[in-house]
């Protein structure tokens, strides 16, 4: 495919000299989904996508367009339709869009694997998701809803550029979860469990669902008879799949490059300003090998490398693709951040794999440093708003922290607040780092509509003065 997207690029009418650009991607995918519902397979689905997408960036603007299938005449013509959009756009730009054109880059990446997902039968993982529903389900009759969800996807893309990028890379994420309702009079509560991968099935096969599954559901009963959570401001430990959460919703989303250089970011401008106590380092790690959010190149064809966000409490850096890294004036490392979904979206900047660093204190020690206040555990989802820096996430239980120890458990919960108080009102990092502590699906939307991206998060044991909680 790398030939004849070569082939077709050298067709392009273009002016290279002014900056002109134009890059196709080749995409194929293979996707498989089974969910089970209270003793039902109610979603069993395979979907094979191949198709290509066309960016092409004409006197500042850029124009866009994506067709199925690998015909030649077809892409040829996608190719013009993407650079007549950009033509077309480029009286209206008014902050025309660069790149830097010296970028190029040649590389092949392998889809590598410990147990092939072809090796198993489709009925063999459709046995997994009904076996990890059943012993939810059977637990106990206060169960009023069980889900599993088995999910694979093997992909493809192959990028050519007329920087002279030729990158062929192979990409795997695996995923079974599980879900329960628990009710009890008008007391409802919520859990969830999963276990993820991208490196092949092998971890989802080992996972022991015996044990996972009926330690979710007990979990589930367990919190009908805890107390609610206490509301208002008060100070916190947070378990360390709430921490991957946090740090990806309430200040991930506000390092990527797109947000910085349209100033959508609170942390916009603040390179080299000190955000957090220095204790705590943020990186975003798509290199590290297995984890749901890793990947070895962006959609752009640029090499993933560990990107650092905050070194010892300072910003230092962003997530940029092509177009952020050439743009901004400051935290304009290049380093391949430039993800999407598939051949029908454009590329924007995005997480992989994103944790704080590893501290120095223990969990006793945190819970110590509180004295009183709340644990909040396992995380349930969350959502931001990088240009205020507001964030939200739900916990799925925790405990009360009182005279400084953990003492009677809450239910379902949530914890709110801005982004830069939570980083500066940190008053320990814990030495217990689970760096795939949360593994997820992080939903963000371009002019090419709403691309929804695994990832990952986590760090250790964190606790924080003075953060807004409350649930019922």
């Amino acid at each position: 495919m790398l030939d004849l997207g070569q082939q077709i690029l050298d067709t392009a009418h273009i002016n290279r000299d002014a900056g002109d650009f134009v890059s196709i991607r080749f995409y194929t995918s293979k996707e498989n989904a089974i969910m089970v519902r209270r003793g039902n397979a109610e979603d069993v689905s395979s979907e094979r996508l191949e198709g290509v997408a066309i960016q092409a960036l004409i006197n500042g603007a850029w124009g866009f367009a994506s067709v199925g299938g690998f015909d030649a005449g077809d892409i040829r013509e996608t190719m013009n339709t993407a650079i007549k959009m950009a033509k077309g756009m480029s009286s209206r730009v008014k902050n025309p869009a660069k790149i830097n054109t010296e970028w190029a880059f040649e590389g092949k990446n392998e889809f590598s694997h410990d147990l092939d997902p072809a090796d198993m039968s489709f009925e063999e993982k459709l046995e997994l998701a009904q076996k990890a529903e059943k012993i939810i389900r059977e637990y106990d009759s206060k169960i009023i809803n069980s889900m599993s969800r088995f999910t694979e996807k093997v992909q493809r893309e192959e990028i050519v550029n007329t920087n002279g990028t030729r990158v062929s890379n192979d990409y795997g994420i695996f995923r079974l979860s599980g879900m329960a309702t628990s009710r009890q009079g008008d007391i409802i509560q919520n859990v969830s469990d999963s276990v993820a991968s991208s490196g092949g099935l092998q971890s989802i096969v080992d996972w022991d669902l015996d044990e996972k599954m009926n330690a979710l559901a007990k979990r589930g009963v367990d919190l009908l008879d805890a107390e609610a959570s206490p509301t208002g401001k008060m100070d916190v430990v947070i378990e360390n799949s709430l921490v991957g959460v946090y740090i990806h919703e309430a200040f991930g989303h506000g390092s990527e490059g797109d947000a910085i250089l349209a100033k959508n970011s609170n942390i916009a401008d603040q390179i080299g300003n000190d955000l957090a106590l220095d204790s705590v380092s943020v990186v975003d790690d798509p290199t590290i090998k297995g984890m749901r959010g890793s990947f070895a190149y962006d959609s752009e064809g640029t090499p993933t490398e560990k990107r650092d966000i905050i070194r010892d409490g300072t910003l230092v850096g962003y997530l940029n693709n092509l177009t952020t890294a050439t743009m901004l004036e400051s935290g304009n490392t290049l380093n391949g951040a430039g993800r999407a979904t598939d051949y029908r979206h454009m590329s924007m900047p995005r997480m992989g794999h994103t944790y704080i660093e590893q501290g120095e204190m223990s969990f006793d020690e945190l819970v110590q440093e509180v004295g009183n206040g709340v644990y909040l555990q396992n995380s349930y989802g969350g959502y931001v708003s990088p240009v205020k820096g507001e964030f939200f996430f739900s916990s799925q239980g925790g405990y009360l922290i009182e005279d400084g120890e953990v003492t009677r458990p809450i239910r379902n919960s949530g914890m709110s607040g801005l982004t830069l108080d939570v980083l500066k009102n940190t008053i320990g990092v814990g030495n217990d780092l689970m760096i795939d502590a949360f593994a997820g699906v992080c939903g963000k939307g371009n002019l090419t509509g709403y691309q929804p991206m695994p990832v990952t998060g986590g760090g250790p044991h964190i606790a924080a003065r003075d953060i807004m909680v409350g649930g019922k």
